[in-house]
């Protein structure tokens, strides 16, 4: 009798086991996987001359090198390697996962900046966010000589060394191989030269960015600028009168391809482009050179990271 008891018992038991390993597997299964954040939708918070959405991980570091050499023109200068080149050296330093904050020198113009980067939203999957949201400013100081600086009365004032940057970006990695960015831009120059027809102080913008990823470690990549804000340009014809046009900056775009190589701590881009200052707004109000009639460049990107 006690063994039967005990085996109804067992037997009971050991059912009822399964049972709920059963349910329990059923629920697991059927629950909804939780969103997670899009990693590396770009592999750098650089691409050619435009940022990304990419935020530096917090306390970790980042050192970039941006090179520019000058125009491919003739083998003289072994095709602009040996021409007058640009180069930017800067720090950043994620403050946290979404913000962070850097500092650059500039050859150009001897310019010296300040940069910040917020994550406004984050793209995520398998639902949830469609894309991620940025926004990233500029300050940028030019230590040229003073009289660089002097308005139309021929007053010199600091301020006028002051030059600014405004970029709300929107991005989305489509698959793992492939990336896409917009972006709206907006800078701002506190000394314009009327002499070139410069009538605005602040400038709108488009840019687009792109990335295919077609290795582990390789990608292609692109991106062009186009500008919005036009200005009234006078010019004098040979009889003495004057004839205004209303036109953008010329030319009216900016446009990069390159090639990316990728590691867990380093980044190296090299590409051909059309601007050379590498100051975002400088790029996108001053720049004089045509992709497609040949003003183009040689340049390269090179980041190093280190995590603390």
């Amino acid at each position: 009798m006690k063994k039967k008891l005990f085996f109804s018992i067992f037997l009971i038991t050991t059912l009822a086991g399964v049972s709920f390993g059963q349910d329990s597997a059923t629920v697991a299964t059927t629950a909804p996987a939780a969103n997670k954040p899009v990693k590396h939708t770009f592999e750098n918070q650089v691409v050619l001359n435009n940022q990304t959405v990419e935020c530096l991980a917090k306390k970790s570091l980042e050192f970039t090198i941006q090179h520019r050499f000058g125009l491919i023109e003739s083998e003289e200068d072994l095709w602009g390697l040996y021409a007058s080149s640009n180069i930017r050296l800067g720090l950043s330093y994620g403050i946290t996962d979404k913000l962070s904050l850097g500092l650059g020198a500039t050859k150009f113009k001897h310019q010296y900046d300040l940069q910040w980067k917020y994550l406004i939203l984050e793209q995520t999957k398998p639902k949830g966010m469609p894309v991620s949201v940025a926004y990233f400013g500029d300050l940028s100081y030019s230590g040229q000589d003073q009289e660089n600086f002097l308005n139309q009365e021929g007053e010199y004032k600091s301020s006028n060394r002051y030059t600014y940057f405004h970029e709300l970006m929107v991005a989305r990695k489509i698959n793992s191989r492939l990336s896409i960015q917009a972006a709206g831009t907006y800078s701002y120059m506190n000394l314009i030269d009327s002499t070139q027809g410069m009538t605005d102080h602040g400038y709108m913008g488009l840019s687009f960015v792109g990335r295919y990823q077609f290795t582990p470690q390789s990608s292609v990549i692109v991106d062009f600028d186009l500008p919005l804000t036009t200005w009234d340009v006078v010019t004098e014809t040979s009889t003495g009168s004057t004839t205004t046009v209303n036109t953008k900056p010329y030319p009216i775009y900016n446009l990069g391809i390159g090639y990316e190589v990728a590691t867990s701590a380093h980044t190296f881009q090299i590409f051909v482009c059309s601007p050379n200052s590498i100051i975002n707004q400088e790029n996108r109000v001053y720049n004089q050179h045509d992709f497609f009639e040949g003003d183009v460049l040689f340049g390269f990107n090179i980041t190093r990271n280190w995590g603390f």
